[in-house]
């Protein structure tokens, strides 16, 4: 009898060490040792975000102000953040162009207040698989008229140049 409870004793610390052992080994070969080496990474190039023009929700009359409204397209898989945006005086003419129906409406009687949404930027959403980004955004009063635009500017359309900052 005391040699059958020997070896139940015995084979219930075997089964001990069979199951315990290895699993204590995996534990030390997880959290122990030591080694050394390097690694490299990189980060991709980011495309700029295109801005397109959208459909201003108000004619632009002398002495006024206007909304300009565009979208901005994002071919990143990234989110990109646009802090400001301000008039790109090296395109057209001093930022801004004329339809060809009223070239003899003068832009310089046009001007635009640079935009940064009240401080807070705009994040363009990334892009997903094969879906851009995109972003609407109303840029609130931000091109006036002054009250010298002459009668060639009535029922003109203009192109406002903007860069992003």
């Amino acid at each position: 009898m005391i040699r059958r409870r020997r070896l139940a004793i015995l084979g219930a610390c075997a089964a001990f060490a069979l199951v315990v052992l290895p699993v204590g080994g995996i534990a030390l070969a997880y959290w122990g040792g030591t080694g050394n080496g390097t690694g490299t990474s990189a980060t991709g190039d980011v495309v700029p975000v295109t801005l397109t023009v959208g459909t201003p929700p108000a004619n632009l009359r002398p002495g006024a102000t206007a909304h300009v409204v565009l979208t901005a397209t994002n071919t990143n898989d990234t989110a990109v953040r646009i802090n400001s945006l301000s008039l790109d005086t090296a395109s057209g003419t001093g930022g801004f162009a004329v339809d060809a129906g009223h070239s003899s409406c003068n832009v310089a009687v046009l001007s635009f207040s640079t935009q940064t949404n009240g401080g807070s930027g705009w994040t363009i959403p990334a892009r997903v698989g094969l879906v851009n980004g995109s972003l609407g955004i109303t840029l609130p009063n931000a091109i006036g008229m002054s009250t010298s635009a002459a009668n060639a500017c009535q029922g003109a359309t203009f192109t406002v140049y903007l860069v992003s900052a």
